[in-house]
């Protein structure tokens, strides 16, 4: 009888406060991305007024960037034990004490360290909110649709940052890139207490050596990666990084294998049904981080777009992103996940290759509003589907873990497209700007291409078709 009432009051609960709960924790997800690009607008501002150096200046970015890669598997296993509210709203105070702080730094050694904690609230609140979204839907079309709105803040987030981090430095300061954050995760926090159901907790002990030996791998790759960038593969700090991450790899999976309460739990990769989503969360921010890096180039060098005309261009994108996140519960209701995945991804790579191609010397509407156009639909129907998937298949012990798992891919793949296709620029700069940017465009679709690959050769993939919407 207790259970019954148990069950009773839970979908009461997702009916009461669900669209709340939702719209709560999407509201922190967008300003976790907006966060991630909004202080490199003001970079100029910041080096002008606290006299940093270059490498003082990137540290601004990446110490933010570094904090959240390294703590978001540990974050995983600490919302499951701990309840996923609390530690979303833990990681939500954390930010906002961190943003306060980092708008009032009187130096930049305290700006980065306001970064760099920034970056762990972040961590903690970041796995919570898919957890989070699982446990105040219910599954099928309403637990699509919230995942579609996850989409939306998750890939509208990056352009949003750009443009209210240029509004706020131009038409305040600088600081409020930082200080909005403030007024914004207190409605988080509010909304959260007030409309978002907790999840099951699982007990147990956080295992420190596997949470010591993620974060070593996430921090090292990722510096690596970020460092290769900019210096190359050959640099001795890149060649260090990439060879203690592969340590700290090893040492995890050895660790993790043995583990009662692993940080990440390795059946989580067990079978191509539940790797393959994983690794599309890999590939498809390298080819979309390829996109957007030398698109923006593509614009302004070659087309002699100012800032804002070239921010106005991808309005198409934005506007694709959200029609495909509203149409993506329909279309997994008719064709299924797995071809969704498949439409998603083609639409993608015929996006890439039409602006690849198509953007110098063609109409703007043809070389550039409708590639943008075409190249949006890939987020939501990849990501969609994909989250879903996962959240799924990890099941109520491992969803914290999942969602740490999927997000840390995502960093990671964004990482590894920037550093290949940067090497891949650089090795063509000496037949010019304009073919070096074209080429390291086209070669960001081979992380497409494999992902089609991979989902079309695994018919187990997602390949269980929702029951129809009832009419």
């Amino acid at each position: 009888m207790t259970e019954l009432h148990d069950t009773r009051a839970a979908t009461g609960a997702r009916a009461r406060g669900g669209g709340w709960a939702v719209a709560a924790v999407v509201t922190c997800q967008l300003m976790l991305m907006v966060d991630g690009v909004i202080v490199t607008v003001a970079l100029p501002y910041i080096r002008d007024e606290f006299g940093l150096s270059a490498v003082g200046l990137s540290w601004v970015v990446s110490a933010y960037a570094l904090a959240f890669a390294g703590f978001l598997l540990v974050s995983g296993r600490l919302g499951t034990m701990f309840g996923p509210r609390r530690v979303l709203l833990a990681g939500a105070a954390v930010f906002v004490v961190a943003s306060a702080a980092g708008g009032l730094a009187p130096t930049g050694e305290l700006l980065i360290a306001a970064r760099a904690v920034q970056g762990v609230g972040a961590a903690l609140a970041g796995p919570a909110i898919m957890v989070l979204l699982v446990a105040n839907t219910d599954e099928g079309p309403q637990r699509l649709r919230a995942m579609s709105w996850f989409i939306i803040g998750s890939s509208l987030g990056s352009c949003l940052g750009l443009v209210a981090g240029g509004v706020l430095t131009v038409a305040l300061d600088w600081r409020w890139v930082m200080l909005i954050n403030v007024p914004v995760g207190a409605a988080v926090i509010a909304g959260t207490v007030a409309f978002v159901r907790d999840a099951d907790r699982t007990p147990g002990r956080l295992d420190v050596p596997g949470a010591i030996a993620s974060a070593v791998t996430m921090v090292a790759l990722v510096h690596g990666l970020t460092r290769a960038g900019q210096e190359g593969w050959g640099d001795p700090v890149v060649l260090g990084s990439l060879v203690l991450a592969l340590m700290a790899l090893v040492v995890l999976i050895a660790v993790e294998s043995r583990a009662a309460h692993p940080v990440v739990p390795l059946r989580l990769l067990a079978g191509a049904r539940r790797a393959v989503p994983y690794a599309g969360m890999l590939l498809v921010p390298a080819m979309m981080i390829g996109f957007f890096t030398f698109s923006v180039l593509f614009l302004q060098d070659v087309r002699h777009f100012d800032a804002l005309e070239a921010g106005i261009a991808y309005l198409p994108w934005g506007a694709s992103v959200i029609i495909g996140a509203r149409l993506v519960p329909v279309l997994i209701a008719r064709i299924g996940s797995r071809m969704a995945i498949t439409l998603g991804t083609t639409l993608g790579l015929v996006g890439l290759v039409a602006f690849a191609l198509l953007a110098a010397d063609a109409p703007l509407w043809v070389g550039v509003l409708v590639p943008c156009f075409v190249f949006g639909f890939v987020a939501p129907l990849f990501f969609t589907p994909a989250s879903a998937e996962i959240m799924a298949a990890a099941g109520a012990e491992d969803a914290g873990a999942a969602a740490g798992l999927f997000q840390s891919m995502q960093q990671l793949g964004g990482a590894i497209g920037v550093a290949t296709l940067t090497a891949v620029f650089t090795d063509r700069a000496a037949a010019g700007t304009e073919s070096a940017m074209e080429t390291a465009m086209l070669a960001s679709t081979a992380f497409g291409a494999c992902l089609l690959v991979l989902v079309l050769a695994t018919p187990a993939f997602t390949g269980q078709r929702p029951a129809p919407t009832p009419a």
